[in-house]
């Protein structure tokens, strides 16, 4: 779904600010392994994947790497307290696959924000984020690794063949003998 199809889904776009959306935004295509943000830099983009897949990782205090998020297609991904606030992120984005995504530049995301409409979007946007966000929290405190690992598969049907049983481990917080013996008791 292009981009200016999702956010009138969204927020019932009107049909002027949509058209000024296609204006601004132009689909990329990035490679698999392309970092949209990285550890130390500032995250100056929003970005809405029309096809692919990428996860957001970090590194423990003891150097471990630790996947911390997944989006797909049909959503949108950033590092929020670096785009918001412009502070250096300590995660990195990594796409999983050749994907076509749509980077949104803060100068272009504050142009949106000048109208009624647009923060009316806006707010949707960040709705919508927060909401995917309280609902991993939600999983973590009260869910068993396997209710999560149900979870996961329904919200990225075929995952498993899109990104390594590490990274899904990783994820849900635990190793891949466990993962593997939570995927045998299907």
């Amino acid at each position: 779904m292009e981009l200016s199809e999702y956010l009138k889904d969204l927020s019932n776009l009107s049909d002027s600010l949509e058209e000024d959306l296609k204006n601004l935004f132009e689909p990329k295509e990035f490679s698999k392994g392309a970092l949209l943000f990285k550890q130390g830099e500032i995250c100056r983009h929003l970005f809405y994947i029309e096809k692919g897949l990428v996860r957001v990782y970090y590194y423990s205090g003891s150097g471990k790497e630790i996947t911390a998020w997944f989006s797909a297609e049909n959503s949108l991904i950033t590092a929020i307290d670096s785009f918001y606030y412009h502070r250096p992120t300590r995660d990195y984005c990594e796409v999983l696959e050749d994907s076509v995504i749509y980077p949104i530049n803060f100068s272009e995301w504050e142009l949106i924000l000048n109208s009624e409409k647009g923060a009316r979007l806006a707010f949707y946007i960040l709705y919508e984020i927060t909401r995917k966000m309280t609902e991993f929290i939600s999983s973590i405190k009260f869910q068993s690794a396997e209710e999560r690992y149900k979870a996961l598969i329904k919200e990225y049907p075929g995952i498993l063949q899109r990104t390594s049983l590490g990274h899904i481990a990783s994820y849900l917080g635990i190793t891949q003998e466990t993962l593997s013996r939570i995927r045998s008791n299907k």
